[in-house]
């Protein structure tokens, strides 16, 4: 799930592809084969062990979608490179694989949101940092002038960019100048104060308890 989740910027990223440099181009192409893999290998290995397939196949229908749209992102990269050279429907195929794999982990994550949040909240407040980090440099680089270039070079600077204001440290090399560049920008502070404002509670809290179970000891 934290692998899915992860990567789904990166289908927002191939949205703008064509503008970005050949590096760029290749670490969203290795992030794509790399999710394919994983989902793929969890899949059947898992369905070659399950007592009843048939109800294995109904169950987890999600795990097999994100596998699905895996491979229309693969298909559409490939596309791209001219391997199907009468493939006009890139752009549709990226489509498809963003709206596959949103339903997909949407509905998975929806199984045991509540309690995963309840026992592991610290880790949860990491991931929705890492999240945002990566999600705001996707969006970063289609709102704004990213590519080769370009006033933003690359996705990796778009990188920096999302780093810098999720921590609020606002280093300002690159910046957003259109409004829903602007937009995110904002989102992604928002979501950095709250997030680490969340790890520091739980820090503090296992802190107290680590001195208050001394306490009783002594």
């Amino acid at each position: 799930m934290i692998l899915a989740i992860g990567s789904l910027p990166m289908l927002l990223v191939e949205l703008k592809r064509d503008n970005l440099s050949d590096v760029d181009q290749w670490f969203v192409n290795a992030v794509n084969i790399v999710v394919l893999i994983a989902f793929a290998i969890d899949y059947i290995v898992e369905l070659r062990f399950a007592r009843n397939r048939s109800v294995f196949v109904r169950s987890e229908y999600l795990s097999l979608l994100i596998v699905i749209s895996q491979v229309l992102a693969v298909v559409a990269t490939l596309g791209a490179l001219g391997v199907f050279r009468s493939l006009r429907a890139v752009r549709l195929f990226r489509f498809l694989a963003i709206a596959a794999r949103a339903v997909a982990i949407g509905g998975a994550a929806s199984r045991n949101g509540r309690k995963l949040i309840q026992k592991h909240a610290a880790s949860i407040g990491i991931g929705a940092a890492a999240m945002t980090w990566v999600t705001a440099a996707a969006a970063f680089t289609v709102a704004e002038d990213v590519g080769e270039g370009r006033r933003v070079h690359s996705f990796f600077d778009a990188l920096w960019w999302s780093l810098s204001t999720i921590t609020t440290v606002g280093y300002g090399d690159i910046f957003p100048i259109t409004a829903t560049g602007r937009i995110i920008g904002g989102f992604t502070m928002i979501v950095g104060i709250s997030t680490f404002a969340l790890i520091t509670a739980k820090v503090a809290e296992f802190l107290v308890r680590t001195d208050n179970d001394e306490s009783i000891k002594d």
